[in-house]
């Protein structure tokens, strides 16, 4: 008898903990959203979503789930359009601002838009861990998956540094001449905390295959460019986990049953595409007239997005320009065939990760991902669902952590837009709110922080 009713005594106190565990202060509800699932262009209409801890913990009526969070934490989007959080993935961070605070403001521009996580392809390390150190206490910063320091050919280094008489830019990339010398500076790399490898350019078709080696073994994805000297079909069999950019050389000229064969292979391997063709468009083919005015807009009557382009931004972008105006390579006549490689992958289903290359020069953080989408429908002829897919689900299946769907048990990464973006990709501008987080932004303080910062600008440029 005594032992019957200690179990019964147990059985009580289980019962009553399990039912009076108390949702936290902050959990949200969002009611009244129509969710688009991304998957299939389904849209789940007047649907209640809570929010708490960072995750969707729960999706349903509002009648189901209006006693879980407090009533002050109950909002009414009346209709709107809920999506995933958006990434950039082609980003370069480290040279946003030349003060720190600034550097977080303008880092912000990717929230701000909708863009809530970014994959930054490279550069001065203790700038960009220092921004991925912040990015974790605020709700109004951009998660970063980062590749840290960018793995580049020697020879190729030392040369930028000379005519660019830059000796600071050796310090920003890690120099490799041998193929022995992989293992030893991959150790190092990935003992930094980098979530993946970048290479840019390689000594040697041995230096690049040794990196895809020593990658694989260390468990860490490698992505980038690859270089001329190395064969593309041949770069993708070693593992490269994403091609960076419609501009790769080894397009030219090439036939269509080797496109074929390259574009299959990635379909076969899941290797990743990340056109940036914002960056194609404004650095290779150009409005040279336009982008003058853009530059010196002081007004910003015409380009009123320049305010949003700090000091550095806009140095950066007078000397690319320059140095684009010196190039040799018939950019313009090379770009078909470039289009005819991004089409195929496209046709072929191969996994489309949208990047811009921002916020390189005269790639807005942010703006420029909305920039890149309708580029997607244009020029690669992308179906809306397929360019949402594109920054939303397959990045997150590419880090393989859970986030890019409107569903319970994910990252409650979201944005609520006024229109529909499966009818015009257009409509992923029109941001109402965005969720970093699980921590609301809301219109208003989209709107401020975005005034703040073309103050600043405008004060500092």
């Amino acid at each position: 008898m005594k032992n019957s009713l200690s179990i019964f005594t147990l059985l009580i106190l289980f019962y009553a903990c399990s039912t009076s565990k108390k949702i936290s202060e902050s959990a949200l509800l969002i009611n009244n959203a129509t969710i688009i699932n991304v998957l299939d262009g389904s849209l789940l209409k007047e649907k209640s979503i809570l929010i708490d801890q960072g995750i969707i913990q729960s999706i349903g009526s509002y009648s189901e789930l209006k006693n879980r969070a407090f009533k002050k934490n109950h909002i009414d989007i009346e209709h709107k359009y809920v999506i995933p959080g958006l990434w950039d993935m082609h980003a370069h961070i480290d040279k946003l601002s030349d003060d720190f605070e600034h550097s977080k403001s303008m880092l912000s521009l990717y929230a701000l838009n909708g863009v809530t996580s970014i994959r930054e392809m490279g550069g001065n390390w203790s700038k960009i861990k220092k921004l991925q150190e912040a990015s974790k206490q605020s709700h109004f910063l951009p998660t970063i998956f980062t590749a840290g320091p960018i793995l580049e050919n020697k020879t190729f280094v030392d040369w930028v540094a000379k005519v660019d008489n830059d000796p600071e830019f050796k310090k920003q990339r890690v120099r490799i001449a041998h193929k022995s010398e992989v293992e030893i500076i991959i150790d190092s790399v990935k003992k930094l905390g980098v979530d993946f490898l970048k290479i840019r350019t390689a000594a040697s078709k041995e230096v690049f295959f040794e990196i895809a080696k020593q990658a694989k073994l260390k468990g860490l994805r490698f992505a980038g460019h690859v270089d001329a000297k190395v064969d593309l079909y041949e770069a993708v069999k070693s593992g490269i986990s994403s091609l960076e950019h419609l501009d790769i050389f080894q397009l030219s000229g090439m036939s269509n049953a080797k496109m074929d064969s390259i574009v299959s292979l990635m379909k076969e391997m899941n290797t990743g595409y990340s056109p940036t063709l914002t960056y194609f468009k404004k650095h290779r083919i150009y409005d040279k007239t336009n982008i003058n005015y853009f530059l010196n807009d002081t007004t910003y009557a015409s380009f009123p997005k320049r305010a949003y382009a700090s000091k550095r931004l806009l140095e950066k972008s007078v000397l690319a320009m320059k140095r684009s105006e010196g190039s040799q390579v018939p950019w313009k006549k090379m770009e078909a065939n470039f289009l005819k490689f991004a089409s195929k992958i496209v046709s072929k289903d191969v996994t489309i990760l949208a990047g811009t290359d921002g916020a390189n020069a005269l790639i807005l953080p942010g703006f420029s991902l909305h920039e890149e989408l309708r580029l997607y429908h244009s020029e690669l002829k992308m179906t809306p669902l397929q360019i949402l897919q594109s920054a939303t689900i397959n990045p997150a299946t590419y880090f393989d952590i859970k986030s890019g769907l409107v569903k319970q048990g994910y990252n409650a990464d979201l944005v609520i837009l006024e229109k529909n973006p499966l009818s015009n990709i257009k409509n992923t501008e029109t941001i109402h709110s965005v969720l970093k987080s699980g921590k609301m932004i809301s219109n208003q303080e989209i709107l401020e922080r975005l005034k703040l910062i073309r103050v600043y600008n405008k004060k500092t440029n």
